[in-house]
C-alpha cells in the first residue's frame, strides 16, 4: 500500500471517529462515502464497495468502543436499552455481514441510499420536548418496536459496515429517548453489533488488513476529541447537524446511483 493512501485513510478515519464522538454513531455513514469517493480524487484507484464495507466495519467497532467508553463515563448511556438493542442487532448484523459477500456493488449502494433517505424522513418527525426528556424512564421504551428496529438495523449494518446512524433518529423520534441519552446509548449499541458484523466480514474473507489498520488508527485518535466537542453543543444543535449531514450524504449517493458519478 502506498504512503499517500495510508495517510489519506488515517485522516479519513480520524474524521469519522471525531464525528462518531460528537453525534453518537459509528461513523460508517460518513466513512462509506468518504472511502468510496475520496481516494480517486487523489489519483488512487477506487476501492470496491465490499472492501469499503469491510474497512468501515473495523473502523466503526474501534471508534464506538473508544467513544462509547467516554459517553458511559459521563453518564449518557441507558444501559438496559443499549444492551437490549445491541444484542438483537448483533445477531442480525452477523447474518447480514455473511450475506453481503454474495451481493453486487450496486445493491450495496442502493441499500445505502435508501437507508439515508429513510433516516432523513424520520427526522421530520417532532423531537421530544424538554418535559419529555426530563421525565424519561428507559423502562417505558416499548420492547417490540425496539427489537424490530434493532433487528432490521443489524441486517443493514452487516451488509454495509455502516447503519448505526439509524439508531439515533429511531431512538429520538420514534421511541422518544432524550437526545444525549440516545447518542450515548447508540454508541454502545454500535459497538456490540459492529463487533458481530466485523467478525462476519473477517470470516468471509472480505477484510483488507492494512487499509483497516490505517482507518482504525485514525478513528482511535478522533473519537475522544469528538466526545469533548459533544459536551459543548446543545441538543437542538446536535439534531440539526445530524440531519444536515445525512441529507448531504443521501444526495451524493443517489447522484452516483443515477449515473452522475465521481
Amino acid at each position: 500500500m502506498k504512503l499517500a493512501l495510508a495517510a489519506i485513510l488515517v485522516g479519513l478515519g480520524a474524521f469519522g471517529g471525531f464525528a462518531a464522538g460528537v453525534l453518537g454513531f459509528g461513523g460508517g455513514v460518513l466513512m462509506f462515502p468518504l472511502l468510496y469517493y475520496v481516494p480517486p480524487l487523489f489519483g488512487i484507484a477506487p476501492m470496491e464497495a465490499q472492501t469499503v464495507a469491510a474497512t468501515v466495519a473495523s473502523q466503526v467497532f474501534f471508534s464506538t468502543l473508544s467513544g462509547g467508553i467516554a459517553h458511559f463515563r459521563s453518564g449518557r448511556v441507558k444501559t438496559r436499552l443499549a444492551f437490549t438493542a445491541g444484542s438483537v442487532s448483533a445477531a442480525s448484523s452477523f447474518a447480514g455481514a455473511i450475506a453481503s459477500s454474495w451481493v453486487s456493488e450496486r445493491f450495496l449502494l442502493v441499500l445505502f441510499g435508501a437507508v439515508t433517505v429513510l433516516v432523513v424522513l424520520i427526522m421530520f418527525l417532532p423531537a421530544p420536548n424538554k418535559s419529555e426528556e426530563d421525565s424519561f424512564d428507559e423502562l417505558s421504551v416499548p420492547r417490540v418496536p425496539l427489537w424490530f428496529f434493532s433487528l432490521l438495523s443489524g441486517v443493514v449494518i452487516g451488509f454495509l459496515g455502516a447503519g448505526n446512524f439509524i439508531f439515533v433518529p429511531v431512538l429520538i423520534y420514534l421511541l422518544r429517548v432524550p437526545t444525549r441519552s440516545a447518542i450515548g446509548s447508540s454508541l454502545v449499541i454500535a459497538m456490540m453489533n459492529t463487533a458481530s458484523g466485523f467478525l462476519g466480514k473477517l470470516v468471509s474473507g472480505q477484510l483488507q488488513w492494512l487499509e483497516s489498520a490505517c482507518v482504525v488508527a485514525g478513528a482511535l485518535l478522533g473519537a475522544p476529541a469528538g466526545e469533548r466537542v459533544h459536551r459543548l453543543l446543545s441538543s437542538i444543535a446536535l439534531r440539526q447537524i445530524y440531519a444536515a449531514m445525512v441529507t448531504l450524504i443521501a444526495v451524493r449517493v443517489w447522484l452516483t446511483i443515477f449515473g452522475f458519478d465521481r
